[in-house]
């Protein structure tokens, strides 16, 4: 019985530990307009990617510079992906035209020019932070 008590407590041990986490900060530049906020979307499946209403986690930016940073925290050790896009009118959502093309700027991880597949723009995130830069288009 005493060795049952030494393995359940070693085996509470092993599994409290807590988990491996990392932070993600981005940087995006190329801002043109103090109007409207920045989008940022976190996304961990390609499920689609990059539809912001799907997205892991999100953040909505002030624009006060050409460039704004911002982080999620805390991230588990996974693949991610990232899209970003300046809605210059608030109306919370990429403004495209009728053949689809946004008319707002954007951008991706993995400076990508057109939007990318979750595997093009995904990215591995485990124990070390990551900064990414994305440039708007």
């Amino acid at each position: 019985m005493k060795n049952h008590h030494c393995l359940y407590t070693l085996l509470f041990t092993i599994l409290a530990q807590p988990v491996v986490a990392a932070d993600l900060s981005i940087t995006i530049e190329n801002i043109h307009s103090h109007k409207g906020n920045i989008y940022l979307a976190l996304f961990t499946k390609d499920d689609r990617f990059p539809d912001v209403s799907h997205q892991t986690k999100g953040i909505t930016l002030p624009i006060e510079h050409a460039t704004v940073t911002s982080s999620f925290t805390n991230l588990a050790d996974n693949e991610y992906a990232v899209a970003v896009f300046h809605d210059e009118n608030n109306n919370q959502k990429l403004d495209k035209n009728f053949f689809g093309i946004p008319k707002e700027p954007y951008g991706f991880s993995n400076t990508q020019l057109a939007p990318p597949s979750f595997d093009e723009a995904k990215f591995s995130l485990s124990t070390h932070d990551i900064h990414l830069l994305i440039k708007l288009r």
